[in-house]
């Protein structure tokens, strides 16, 4: 049985809702501009309505590759400092995202 990590803080922090969540973040991005290509971004992650202009304009300029490397925090502090999904998806409001098995176990090797 595949693990599935399941969204921690949708309905607080954003919308549970798939279409609320969509229209919400396209208030974020600006008008469309020539995306760039990009080996990698930063971009903030905090809730959006402290954060989302900023992380709207990152994302409305690059143009994002099918297979994405996701790094965020230990926010609480306990247990090890890094963290991989080796298998498994990241379920989200607009649909669950499946892990890179192969890319994901060469990176625990590194």
């Amino acid at each position: 049985m595949a693990i599935v990590r399941e969204p921690a803080v949708a309905g607080r922090f954003y919308p549970a809702n798939a279409k609320r969540l969509n229209k919400d973040l396209d208030s974020y991005l600006p008008p469309q501009k020539e995306k760039v290509a990009a080996i990698g971004c930063i971009a903030p992650h905090a809730g959006y309505m402290y954060s989302g202009q900023v992380a709207g304009a990152v994302f409305s300029r690059i143009d994002i590759p099918s297979r994405c490397i996701v790094l965020g925090p230990n926010h609480t502090g306990h247990g090890h400092p890094l963290a991989i999904m080796t298998g498994g998806s990241w379920r989200t409001p607009l649909g669950d995202l499946s892990i890179d098995q192969d890319l994901a176990e060469q990176l625990v090797k590194m």
